[in-house]
């Protein structure tokens, strides 16, 4: 196995040699994906924006150890890293790393992810696998201290889009929805489940950020102790469901047909912390990652579903609209209304198809 040495953000890292690829090293021994900058550069900035001195950070399923070191060398609070991997070349990489970089603030574990936190608690526990973080979870909710972070990547996202719906009702316990909307309920489904797996032990979480890029979806919760957190987190848990007349709406209880869920149907963002995360932008991140944030900010409130503009144009047999107009008149009309972060002709807004048709015909 070839080994590189690449600057990232601020950071030295030894890496795979992956050539012309920007997908993961999959024949590598070692996990290293360059195609997950973005989600590096957002995780460190959303470090600077809520990380408080003293916290014991864990980068469980560390790989190379690239968000762990960047997190140890990027970030001025004081933290205490911990970068975990089961594997031995990942340990060694991991290491490597540490000493390249000359950081006091990490140290490297060669454990089982069960081993590791049975034992053990932290402020703030990252899990970032190959696939579905849904096995990590339960223990890692457990671990994680009152009002301390957890967050997660997930990479399944044809289970989670609809692509393949009995793999997402066995993980996920939620039946997804094929359309424009996909990623959006997919992303919703994962932040649910989190949600309803942490009640099960009795604790809130609460979503402060989350988001879907490219190939991934990535979120971070707040964890609240108490029954009654988790029960205040489970109002935000319901359905969505889809008429070619009435559009989406929103509903408490399962409906027969034509429905996506149980998922999210709160807030995926918190509008303060996103702020932050943008004042601590600079150079040595990617525009992407900015531009994600950017995006995110400008459609916090707004309601758990969006309408893709090609799909709308259809049922109405009409050409699709520039979406950025489309947003601006909905506004002028008193409603609520937004670019989707993910996607240039989503839009999301709380009027109804009927609405939305009236607005189209007068083009």
């Amino acid at each position: 196995m070839t080994l590189s040495t690449i600057i990232e953000g601020q950071t030295k890292l030894v890496v795979p040699d992956t050539g012309k690829d920007i997908g993961p090293a999959s024949k590598a021994k070692i996990f290293y994906n360059p195609a997950m900058r973005s989600n590096r550069d957002i995780t460190v900035l959303f470090g600077k924006a809520v990380a408080k001195p003293g916290w014991n950070v864990l980068d469980a399923l560390g790989g190379t150890g690239a968000k762990g070191i960047r997190l140890a060398n990027e970030i001025d609070a004081d933290l205490e890293i911990q970068i975990n991997d089961l594997s031995e070349d990942a340990f060694q990489t991991i290491k490597k790393n540490i000493k390249a970089n000359k950081l006091k603030n990490a140290s490297a574990s060669n454990m089982e992810f069960n081993a590791l936190l049975s034992n053990s608690g932290y402020e703030w526990i990252e899990i970032d696998p190959f696939g579905s973080p849904v096995k990590f979870v339960d223990l890692a909710v457990r671990r994680t201290s009152k009002g301390g972070i957890m967050s997660i990547t997930a990479t399944d996202t044809a289970p989670l889009c609809g692509a393949k719906p009995e793999t997402c009702q066995r993980r996920y316990l939620a039946r997804p929805m094929k359309s424009g909307c996909c990623h959006e309920f997919g992303l919703r489904i994962l932040v649910g489940n989190t949600v309803r797996r942490a009640a099960v032990h009795d604790y809130g979480l609460e979503p402060v950020l989350a988001y879907y890029h490219g190939h991934y979806f990535r979120a971070f919760f707040r964890k609240k102790k108490g029954a009654r957190t988790a029960n205040a987190s489970l109002e935000n848990i319901g359905y969505v469901q889809w008429d070619k007349k009435k559009g989406y709406s929103v509903h408490e209880s399962q409906p027969k047909e034509d429905y996506v869920g149980p998922l999210w149907t709160g807030n995926l963002c918190d509008s303060a912390i996103v702020k932050r995360m943008l004042k601590h932008w600079d150079e040595s991140l990617t525009k992407e990652s900015q531009k994600i944030l950017q995006n995110l900010d400008s459609e916090i409130s707004q309601p758990p579903y969006h309408y893709h503009m090609d799909e709308v144009a259809s049922l109405f047999e009409s050409p699709p609209q520039k979406t950025d107009s489309l947003v601006d008149e909905l506004r002028k009309k008193g409603f609520e209304a937004s670019g989707v972060h993910y996607n240039r002709k989503g839009f999301r807004t709380n009027a109804g198809l009927t609405q939305i048709k009236k607005l189209f015909k007068k083009r």
